[in-house]
């Protein structure tokens, strides 16, 4: 059957998982059924299939009679999570070069990124020009998954997406962050609309390095019941 609309399942999961995502539940917060319950008006049959698939996505941990909890950060993750996609980003990189080379349309709108980050560039560093670059930053990571050809690529490092958000929010959108990182992604987008996929792929390999060395910085500030495990 088509047309079918979400399960109460299905809207619990998406709504603690876009919380979770965006930093509103932060790493170690608990998540009784009772409060799920009656903060999203589901019964507890769907809030238990939702936090067992964030469990099963790594997001959730669950842990006999202590409940569920959001789960926390450890240096482990952040690094095994870095090198996976270390390995994974450059190689979608080079075929999203490829792909804008040959459509017009996704050349186009890698264009159209490269000059919202342009235009962010020459704003005054503010939490909001944070947001904003953050915002479209999402946005060429998913246009890089899209022209992505390889359908297991794709599906991986979209996979990796939830997690990568999260830890995006734990670096505190530091404005000084900012500065390097829209470089970064502008001389990206240089490289990829020039049709140089070896530069392209270079140059995002160096931008996660940066990024997980802005994210242990950051960790080392944050509440201990979000971290285990902390170099």
């Amino acid at each position: 059957m088509t047309g079918l609309s979400p399960s109460k399942a299905d809207q619990v999961h998406a709504q603690l998982k876009e919380e979770i995502e965006l930093g509103e539940l932060a790493p170690g917060t608990p998540l009784s059924e009772l409060s799920l319950v009656e903060r999203t008006g589901a019964s507890r049959t769907p809030v238990r299939e939702a936090l067992r698939r964030l469990a099963a996505e790594g997001l959730v941990d669950l842990t006999p009679r202590l409940g569920a909890r959001v789960s926390r950060v450890s240096a482990q993750n952040v690094r095994d999570l870095f090198e996976f996609r270390q390995l994974l980003e450059p190689a979608a990189i080079r075929q999203a070069t490829a792909t804008a080379a040959a459509d017009p349309a996704v050349r186009q709108a890698f264009a159209d990124m490269r000059a919202g980050f342009a235009r962010i560039q020459r704003q005054a560093p503010s939490q909001e020009r944070s947001r904003a670059f953050y915002e479209l930053a999402d946005r060429f990571d998913w246009a890089v998954i899209e022209a992505t050809r390889n359908e297991h690529l794709r599906r991986a490092i979209a996979d990796l997406r939830p997690h990568t958000a999260r830890l995006r929010n734990l670096s505190h959108l530091d404005p000084r962050r900012t500065d390097v990182s829209v470089g970064e992604h502008l001389a990206i987008c240089d490289a990829l609309l020039a049709g140089d996929a070896d530069t392209a792929a270079s140059l995002i390999a160096g931008h996660l390095v940066e990024s997980v060395r802005t994210i242990f910085r950051n960790l080392a500030g944050a509440p201990a019941e979000s971290i285990e495990l902390l170099g």
